[in-house]
């Protein structure tokens, strides 16, 4: 069994989670003023839930055709060990 790990970040006013499970790993975007689950869904690695986390909340405030680059912007994020 592996050890689990939880990371949280701020993105644009919304709350980025990447957490662990036993196989993947989660993703949540959070509306925190809403109190609202925007998106969830699982990745294989740690890389790809951030970079989908990331994806996610771009197109979500900026549009879906923004030109943001969700791996440089989940590189710089302050990710918080929870």
């Amino acid at each position: 069994m592996r050890e689990r790990h939880k990371l949280e970040a701020d993105f644009e006013g919304l709350r980025l989670v990447v957490a662990s499970d036993t196989v993947h790993w989660q993703v949540f975007v959070y509306d925190v003023e809403n109190c609202e689950v925007l998106h969830a869904c699982q990745r294989i690695s740690i890389h790809a839930a951030k970079h989908a986390a990331v994806e996610f909340a771009a197109a979500y405030r900026f549009g879906p055709r923004n030109d943001l680059e969700p791996d440089a912007i989940s590189t710089r994020l302050a990710w918080e060990t929870v």
